[in-house]
């Protein structure tokens, strides 16, 4: 069975996404993974007993992640969810998106810092983890109650190549009792009429075996803004982007528009890399 992961520094946004990460956890029937980072003055996982006291900072730092991480998975299995956690030693981030195999993960749920956006966690920048995991992830940068998910906002670009990643959102979220929107923006330069339009739409859901969603589109002048727009209207409770990089003049959603997203709303924030 694979795991829900959730990276967390013990600070107040990774409590918020860890909560979270055990409500969801509870109704998707998925275990939970948490994993912590420590850096240390040299390779501690080669210490023996003995040599590990001529480091006592180090030493009460690592028993001091310990106990937290027995507190979050104490608080997971209370709510009825399995957990087990991770203590990992100098771990930068191309090693930290190595760990995050798609083999064992479903999703990573990392928390993000106030109005700043992301901030260092796990020693390293959570938005290159946006950008290269192979494994959604969810930031979620307020305390946030799972009972008020009721409605899901779903932006992609209609294209065969995201259908993969689409479904893989579905097969996260499908069982949620939530609304679900689909929103294409239709920007000037890919400009598409209104019927173009319908029968993307038609097709990309009908090739993913999707039902039950609501969809529309706008036009805007670029997707960032778009996106902004749909979500002042559509007010949804979790916003969800499949990212790829820019090629050409291909309607894009690049995952630095998602971090735009991340920076300037308090929603939850689901990303999935289409190319990876």
């Amino acid at each position: 069975m694979k795991y829900i992961l959730i990276p967390t520094d013990f600070s107040e946004s990774a409590r918020n996404a860890s909560e979270f990460g055990i409500e969801l956890a509870k109704l998707l029937n998925l275990p939970i993974k948490f994993l912590h980072s420590i850096q240390t003055p040299i390779d501690w996982s080669k210490l023996n007993k003995q040599d590990e006291n001529k480091y006592p900072e180090s030493k009460a730092k690592i028993n001091n992640a310990k106990e937290q991480l027995k507190s979050l998975e104490k608080k997971a299995e209370d709510k009825q969810v399995e957990a087990e956690h991770t203590l990992i030693f100098n771990t930068g981030m191309q090693e930290l998106n190595n760990y995050v195999n798609p083999e064992n993960y479903e999703l990573v749920i990392m928390g993000t810092h106030g109005t700043k956006g992301f901030q260092k966690i796990l020693g390293s920048n959570t938005q290159k983890l946006i950008r290269q995991s192979k494994v959604p992830v969810l930031a979620i940068k307020h305390k946030f109650n799972i009972s008020n998910l009721n409605k899901i906002l779903i932006a992609t670009d209609l294209k065969e190549e995201s259908q993969s990643a689409f479904q893989h959102i579905i097969k996260i979220l499908g069982n949620l009792n939530t609304e679900k929107n689909l929103i294409y923006i239709n920007t000037p330069y890919n400009f598409k009429e209104y019927e173009e339009i319908e029968n993307l739409m038609s097709n990309f859901l009908k090739n993913c075996g999707v039902k039950n969603i609501k969809t529309q589109s706008l036009s805007a002048n670029n997707e960032a803004r778009g996106i902004g727009m749909a979500i002042n209207k559509i007010k949804p409770d979790l916003f969800t982007s499949i990212t790829h990089q820019r090629s050409g003049l291909d309607t894009i959603f690049s995952p630095s528009i998602t971090e735009e997203i991340i920076n300037n709303y308090d929603i939850p924030v689901l990303s999935i890399n289409r190319e990876i």
